[in-house]
């Protein structure tokens, strides 16, 4: 499972994205909580982005979080379950009884949560703070796998620490770009150009993308361009759509190897029964 989150403002904008179906196959406003117009998405959004700009704290006034389970789970997914998920979530977070919207998009056959939450607190008059909210995200990425027997996702400050060491071991070792861009494949990381906020990302085995910059000691954006220039990196989108489609593949029955493992299963059952 993968969850992520950021704080946003534009009420309207993101409610014009969460309605969109060109990538989705499907888009289902799936519960709009607390607010004064609980039948229009829209409405909603700007209402709950607007209480924090008219305080002046901060233009930043909507939590935004995506849950992003695996494609056969995500398929296994109950009402209930998504409804949890979001309750798991705002308690870890800080965001419990908040005005909250809940759209569930799915592309491909698979599905993801959006979730968005009010930041203003009206019963103590401030901004619920985003600090240390990586940690909050990953406490009940945890907690939702093991309630929904999910597998279990593989520490991403763990991953984080180690790709630290590799990518600046890597970079110190390899001050050619291709030989680069060889040695994290080598070790299961593909490097990426991406339209996020960091133009150069690598996307794990899992689909998982990080920041390629911000690892290596002593390196700046402009130093990571500079060696990588000349190579044709892929999209991370590119790539994690591919992990998804190969994952999404392999819990595909095969129906021609299944057939393949009987005929063996009755081979053997044959021989043992001559030898009876």
């Amino acid at each position: 499972m993968v969850i992520r989150a950021g704080i946003r403002g534009g009420g309207a904008s993101l409610a014009d994205y969460l309605l969109a179906k060109k990538d989705n196959d499907n888009v289902r406003v799936f519960d709009i909580r607390g607010t004064s117009q609980p039948f229009n998405l829209k409405k909603s959004l700007i209402e709950m982005s607007l209480s924090v700009e008219l305080s002046r704290r901060t233009k930043k006034g909507l939590y935004h979080v995506v849950i992003n389970p695996d494609p056969e789970a995500s398929r296994q997914m109950t009402a209930a379950d998504w409804h949890r998920a979001a309750d798991i979530l705002e308690a870890e977070t800080g965001f419990t009884g908040q005005k909250r919207i809940m759209v569930l998009h799915e592309k491909k056959g698979r599905l993801h949560m959006h979730v968005v939450w009010e930041r203003w607190d009206w019963d103590n008059s401030r901004v619920i703070s985003n600090k240390n909210s990586r940690y909050a995200q990953n406490r009940a990425r945890k907690q939702m796998e093991i309630e929904f027997g999910h597998r279990r996702t593989q520490d991403i400050n763990t991953e984080k620490r180690e790709l630290r060491k590799l990518a600046t071991r890597l970079w110190q070792l390899h001050p050619a770009g291709r030989d680069f861009i060889k040695a994290l494949a080598d070790h299961g990381y593909t490097v990426c150009r991406s339209d996020g906020p960091r133009p150069i990302v690598v996307v794990n085995r899992h689909g998982l993308s990080f920041d390629l910059v911000r690892p290596i000691r002593g390196a700046i954006t402009k130093d990571v361009q500079e060696r990588l220039k000349g190579s044709r990196l892929p999209k991370d989108k590119r790539i994690m759509h591919k992990i998804g489609e190969e994952r999404r593949h392999r819990a595909k029955p095969n129906n021609q190897e299944q057939k393949i493992v009987e005929l063996q299963e009755q081979v053997k059952q044959k021989q043992k029964d001559r030898g009876r």
